[in-house]
C-alpha cells in the first residue's frame, strides 16, 4: 500500500506571534457591571485603588513612590513574585528603594499593601480573602512586571503572557460598575526591526533616502504595529503579543486597555541606571577603547522619576488606538550628553564607526589572551558582548531623526494624556544628570574610580 509522508513546516516567527496572540484572545469574560460594593476599599476611600505589578525594579520603585504621593490614590497593592532566594518581599522592596535613593518610609504608608504572588496561579497564590478584597476594590491596574531576557525565544515568555491574560480576566470579572483600567508597560524595542529592514509601515517606505535634516516623515505613530517590526528578539516578540492581546480585548469587551511603549529610561535623582544596559555598557567602553561616539542628532532619554509620574498620569488616559509612547518630549542633542562623558572620562568624541571599530578590534584580540585575562577583559569591556546590537544600529537602512538611528516615536497622544509630558518647561537632561550616572556607575564598579581612560 502506498503511503504519503506529510512534511511539517515549522511556523515562521510572525506566525508564531500571531498564533500565541490568538491563543490568549479567546473566550474573554463578559463584564457584568454591578454596583460599588459597600465596605470595599474603593467605596471606603473614595479614591483610586491601584494594583501595580513589578515594584522592586527601577521603574517599579519610582512608580511606587509616585503613587504614594498622589492625592487621588487611596490604596496601592504592590504585587511581586517570590524571590528565588526566599528573601521577604518587604526586605527586597526596601533594598530596591535604597538603591534608587528613595526613602523607605513610603513602605510605612497606610496606602501600601505588599503582596507576594504569581499571576499564573489560581487567585494568584494569595489567601482567598486577600484576593477577593483586591478584586472587589481595584480601580486601576499598572502591569509593569515582565521577563527581561534578550536571549530567550518567544515560547519562553508564555508564562508572562498567561499572566497578562489573568489580569484581563481579573478586570473583566470585577464586580465594579466598570472594569478597572488596565495599562501595560510595553517597550519601544518592538520598533527596532523597522529600522533594520525595508518595511512598508503606516504609509511610508523605510529607505536610506531620508535626509537627516528633512521633515520628520518617519515618525512612528502611537498605534498598533505589524508583527514584522518586533522580530528582533523573543523579548520584543512577546511584547508585541501582549499588545495584540490587549488590542483584541479592547475591541471585543468592555475593557479599555492602554499600551504604554516605554523608550530609553535613564537614572533617576540618584543616578541609578542598571550597569548591564546598552548605554552604561557603551560608556564603560570609553575607558577601555579611549573614545566615545558622537552624534549631532537628538536623544529622547527620559529619567525614571519623570517616566513614573507620566505613567501615573496615563492610568486615567484613553484613546482609540489604546497606545501611547513614553519618551522625553523635549529631547537634547546626543553630543550635549556625550561631551560631558568624554570630558569626565578624559577621552575624545569620534564618529560612531570609529568607536565601534575599536570595540571590534578589542574583540578580535581576545583569542590571544589567557582564559583568566579574557574573562577580565570582557568584564572591563562589556560592549564586546553587545557588538551585534551595536552593529545593527550602524546597519540601519534609513536615516533617522534621532541619534544612533533610533526610531522617532510620536508623542502627541501621550502629551494629551499626561500634564507632566505636556509641560513646556519639563526639565531636560543636563550635565548634572550625566555626572550622577557616572557617580553611580563608579559606585557599583562599572567604571574605574579614576578619570583616566585605559588605552
Amino acid at each position: 500500500m502506498a503511503t504519503t509522508t506529510e512534511t511539517i513546516v515549522p511556523l515562521s516567527p510572525v506566525d508564531m506571534m500571531r498564533a500565541m496572540a490568538a491563543k490568549y484572545s479567546t473566550d474573554f469574560p463578559i463584564h457584568i457591571g454591578e454596583t460599588v460594593i459597600h465596605g470595599s476599599t474603593a467605596s471606603r476611600l473614595g479614591r483610586d485603588v491601584v494594583l501595580v505589578t513589578g515594584t522592586t525594579g527601577s521603574l517599579g520603585c519610582h512608580l511606587l513612590e509616585t503613587l504614594v504621593s498622589a492625592q487621588d490614590v487611596g490604596r496601592i497593592y504592590a504585587l511581586n513574585r517570590a524571590a528565588k532566594d526566599n528573601m521577604p518581599l518587604r526586605e527586597r522592596q526596601a533594598l530596591g528603594l535604597i538603591e534608587r535613593g528613595i526613602d523607605t518610609k513610603i513602605l510605612d504608608s497606610s496606602k501600601v499593601v505588599l503582596l507576594e504572588g504569581d499571576l499564573t496561579k489560581p487567585d494568584w497564590g494569595l489567601h482567598t480573602e486577600t484576593f477577593l478584597e483586591v478584586h472587589h476594590s481595584v480601580t486601576h491596574i499598572i502591569h509593569n512586571a515582565w521577563r527581561v531576557d534578550m536571549n530567550a525565544k518567544l515560547p519562553g515568555f508564555e508564562p508572562v503572557i498567561r499572566g497578562l491574560r489573568s489580569l484581563i480576566d481579573f478586570a473583566l470579572t470585577s464586580p465594579l460598575p466598570s472594569p478597572p483600567r488596565l495599562m501595560f508597560t510595553s517597550s519601544m524595542v518592538i520598533m527596532l526591526s523597522a529600522f533594520s529592514a525595508r518595511l512598508h509601515f503606516f504609509g511610508f517606505e523605510v529607505t536610506d533616502r531620508c535626509p537627516t535634516d528633512g521633515p520628520r516623515d518617519r515618525v512612528v505613530p502611537e498605534a498598533p504595529v505589524p508583527p514584522e517590526l518586533a522580530l528582533m528578539s523573543g523579548y520584543s516578540q512577546s511584547k508585541w503579543v501582549a499588545e495584540q492581546i490587549l488590542q483584541n480585548a479592547g475591541a471585543r469587551t468592555a475593557l479599555d486597555p492602554l499600551v504604554c511603549r516605554v523608550g530609553q529610561v535613564s537614572g533617576g535623582p540618584s543616578g541609578d541606571w542598571a550597569p548591564n544596559e546598552w548605554y552604561p555598557v557603551m560608556v564603560q567602553s570609553a575607558t577601555q577603547v579611549g573614545c566615545f561616539p558622537e552624534d549631532p542628532r537628538p536623544v529622547n532619554i527620559i529619567p525614571f522619576d519623570i517616566a513614573a509620574t507620566a505613567i501615573a498620569d496615563f492610568r486615567k488616559a484613553s484613546n482609540a488606538n489604546h497606545t501611547v509612547h513614553l519618551i522625553h518630549p523635549r529631547p537634547v542633542p546626543w553630543d550635549s550628553i556625550a561631551s560631558v562623558i568624554a570630558s569626565e572620562l578624559g577621552v575624545p568624541l569620534v564618529p560612531y564607526e570609529e568607536w565601534l571599530g575599536r570595540v571590534e578590534a578589542a574583540a578580535r584580540s581576545l583569542p590571544q589572551l589567557t582564559p583568566t585575562e579574557r574573562k577580565a577583559r570582557m568584564r572591563a569591556l562589556r560592549a564586546i558582548l553587545l557588538i551585534p546590537y551595536f552593529r545593527s544600529l550602524q546597519r540601519t537602512t534609513t536615516s533617522s531623526y534621532s541619534a544612533l538611528n533610533w526610531p522617532d516615536p510620536d508623542v502627541a497622544l501621550a502629551k494629551q494624556a499626561s500634564p507632566t509630558l505636556d509641560d513646556p518647561n519639563l526639565r531636560q537632561l543636563g550635565p548634572e544628570d550625566v555626572r550622577k550616572w557616572l557617580a553611580y556607575w563608579r559606585k557599583v564598579g562599572l567604571l574605574p574610580s579614576d578619570r583616566q581612560a585605559r588605552l
